[in-house]
């Protein structure tokens, strides 16, 4: 592959296909069509999170030094409390933040799955209880930052803003709050999904960096929203 396009999706997208179908989702399968994994669509993804990695170093310092590999969601899923015992993740996917896959950061998560469920996604899923608090404290004391950030144009296509709510305010705050919504979310994401063909038949990578591009600024915010803040955030939002 080229350093352009660090991953052959059409290659990939073959693979994950197969893999897809329930009757391949097994170990004899998967062992049999093991090479293509191991010498293409896991290097290539590596390469993929790599340049996706040095993207979002543009826009924050603390992605410099991460280590792909410490992004990247193994193939193999875990099913011991799950009632899908298929073995595999008919995806390739990475959770991209300073502390990689395993931290409650702010971060960017990529998906590379057929069937339109490719996507890339930004911000924070699990917040630990105290960054919640944080990020409550702050949404109810306001933010010019954030209020530009929801004008920005690029930003506009990956909103709504999902934030899985609490059916009522947490206690200390005004249930009529403005900001309400962010007040009461256990959870700060944003998203979009890509079609299949937008992928294959396009720049898949260049496609992701823009979707980081465009992100970055509300992964920042959150980031710079929590208790333990890094610089002041430099740049002006569109």
């Amino acid at each position: 592959m080229t350093a352009s396009q660090p991953l052959d999706i059409g290659a990939a997208f073959r693979f994950l296909r197969a893999l897809k179908l329930n009757k391949n989702n097994d170990r004899a399968w998967f062992e049999a069509h093991r090479e293509p994994y191991d010498t293409v669509l896991r290097p290539g993804f590596e390469d993929f999170v790599a340049g996706l990695l040095i993207a979002a170093a543009k826009f924050d310092a603390g992605f410099a030094h991460v280590e792909p590999r410490r992004c990247i969601f193994r193939i193999y899923r875990d099913i011991r409390f799950s009632n899908d015992k298929t073995p595999y993740k008919p995806r390739l996917s990475a959770f991209l933040s300073p502390r990689g896959w395993r931290g409650s950061t702010p971060g960017f998560y990529i998906a590379l799955e057929p069937g339109g469920e490719s996507m890339l996604a930004a911000g924070i899923h699990v917040p630990e209880k105290p960054v919640l608090t944080d990020l409550r404290r702050r949404f109810a004391a306001g933010d010019a930052a954030f209020d530009r950030l929801m004008r920005s144009k690029r930003f506009a296509a990956y909103l709504p803003i999902a934030t899985d709510p609490l059916v009522r305010m947490p206690l200390g705050y005004d249930r009529d709050h403005p900001r309400g919504e962010f007040i009461r979310a256990r959870r700060y994401m944003v998203s979009r999904a890509f079609a299949d063909p937008e992928l294959s038949r396009g720049d898949a990578f260049g496609l992701f960096r823009t979707a980081i591009r465009d992100t970055a600024p509300f992964v920042r915010w959150l980031d710079l929203s929590l208790a333990q803040r890094r610089e002041p955030l430099a740049e002006e939002f569109e």
